[in-house]
């Protein structure tokens, strides 16, 4: 009796497995190929990014802040705050025809002028290299133009400075100085912060 019950169960587990086999086979198969085909393929092609449109016109907030300047690439300001009215860093890129109130960074036009001190002015930053010795009694700001950010052509006064050692500084006669287009006249002229020193 043992024996049949051992030999009934053998045959029904081998009737299961076959029966578990062909209800696998006959499941419907997919069409994908195998995955390490599937990892091999190349990976499609990201769509590609749609370009910004150049800008053809000053947005309103930017109206009343003419004029916006377009600076040549690399070109620096003094301080840390960058150039004034950067058109390509605040607004965008320009397209071939400038919005109204956009122009091109020209030292002629742009940087200090002592006969017109009032105008929107641009203070490029002096050259690597260029020697700016700050010193006692000279602490200000040296100013040169864009057309040569290798020679320092201006000075622009800080708090507790003096003629003498703004002089020294930059190996210059202070009477070769002119402030706001009159020539500087040492022990008489008065220098007060944020005043513009042009050398000769």
């Amino acid at each position: 009796m043992k024996r049949a019950a051992k030999i009934t169960l053998a045959v029904s587990a081998v009737a299961v497995a076959g029966v578990c086999v062909l209800a696998i086979w006959g499941f419907p198969r997919s069409d994908a190929p195998p995955l390490i085909d599937q990892a091999a393929a190349p990976p499609s092609a990201a769509p590609t990014p749609t370009a910004t449109p150049p800008v053809t016109e000053l947005p309103a907030w930017a109206q009343e802040s003419r004029p916006w300047i377009i600076y040549p690439e690399g070109f620096r300001c003094q301080g840390t705050e960058g150039c004034p009215n950067d058109f390509r860093a605040l607004i965008g890129e320009p397209g071939d025809v400038l919005p109204d109130g956009v122009e091109y960074y020209d030292p002629a036009k742009h940087d200090y002028n002592p006969d017109d001190p009032t105008r929107f002015v641009v203070m490029p930053r002096p050259a690597d290299g260029v020697d700016l010795g700050r010193r006692s009694g000279a602490q200000g700001f040296a100013v040169v133009s864009g057309a040569d950010t290798t020679r320092v052509s201006a000075y622009m006064v800080w708090s507790g400075d003096s003629l003498g050692a703004i002089g020294e500084r930059f190996g210059v006669d202070p009477a070769q100085l002119t402030k706001n287009g009159e020539p500087v006249i040492p022990g008489e002229t008065q220098i007060d912060p944020g005043d513009l020193l042009v050398f000769p």
